[in-house]
């Protein structure tokens, strides 16, 4: 699998999308990364905020929303 294309396909969603709930970034993303686990795209979240491409932010009841920068 191509994990160093998973920020770009992360910002391109972004894009096409704008701002998504967590569990809708990962149904989309796992489309194109068959073995993408919750835990493995919430690691390149938390890599992509500390560079400041994208925002995450908490929501109530544990949901999370994320944006680009």
């Amino acid at each position: 699998m191509q994990w160093k294309l998973l920020p770009s396909v992360i910002v391109d969603t972004l894009k096409r999308n704008g701002a998504l709930k967590f569990e809708e970034l990962h149904k989309r993303t796992k489309k194109r990364f068959n073995g993408l686990s919750e835990n493995d795209l919430e690691s390149m979240l938390m890599k992509m905020e500390i560079q400041g491409i994208v925002k995450v932010y908490r929501l109530p009841r544990g949901k999370k929303r994320i944006e680009l920068a």
